[in-house]
């Protein structure tokens, strides 16, 4: 056993602790302003369930590696959420190129082989071309409406971009299909508790 290489870990562990309280846009059931660790928490919990139950062709536990750490740069950059992209706030560009430097910091915070799994598998989520990072970045979006549903339409700001966040990522792994139909169903009826409008094309996945 390399006592230098659990160190390593340790500190790795230290700095990924950032997480428990970095602040994204979505809000508990409880009421508090749900942390990025919450919802990777809960992404890789769902991921080996939704899997199992729709029998998907793909590596699992690699799925739920990449579940877990597809938002860990965020440790060191915080939460820039796609709304502030959509707004012109800061480009996807400028985004990915912060998260690219925290994941080379991060990796080099671990012994070499584990910090290389990790920046290759977020490299892997990033570029989307595989099954289970396509499977990853539709149930991510799928999470996130999922939180929305439960927590309600007084933080329905953005109805538009809410009912159509996980549109593109679906359509690229449509074997969750029938699961954000399930989740715009949950979503339409908070949008209707709200007297916000479900506009027809909302059931759309296009």
């Amino acid at each position: 056993m390399d006592n230098n290489n659990l160190e390593k870990i340790f500190d790795f562990l230290k700095e990924i602790e950032n997480l428990k309280s970095t602040l994204r846009y979505n809000k508990t059931t409880s009421g508090r302003t749900e942390s990025s660790a919450d919802h990777s928490w809960r992404l890789a919990l769902t991921t080996f369930i939704i899997a199992d139950e729709l029998k998907l062709n793909l590596d699992i536990t690699k799925s739920i590696k990449i579940a877990l750490i597809h938002d860990i740069a965020e440790a060191l950059t915080g939460d820039i959420d796609a709304i502030s992209i959509a707004d012109g706030k800061i480009s996807n560009e400028d985004k990915i190129q912060q998260e690219k430097e925290a994941i080379i910091e991060l990796k080099n915070t671990l012994p070499k082989s584990i910090g290389k799994e990790i920046s290759d598998l977020w490299y892997e989520y990033e570029a989307n071309t595989t099954k289970e990072s396509k499977f990853i970045k539709a149930l991510d979006k799928i999470e996130t409406l999922t939180q929305l549903a439960e927590t309600g339409y007084k933080i329905y700001d953005r109805p538009e971009f809410i009912a159509n966040y996980a549109n593109k990522a679906v359509k690229n792994f449509p074997e969750l299909t029938d699961a954000l139909i399930i989740v715009k169903r949950k979503l339409k009826i908070e949008f209707d508790k709200g007297n916000i409008e479900w506009k027809e094309e909302y059931d759309s996945l296009e």
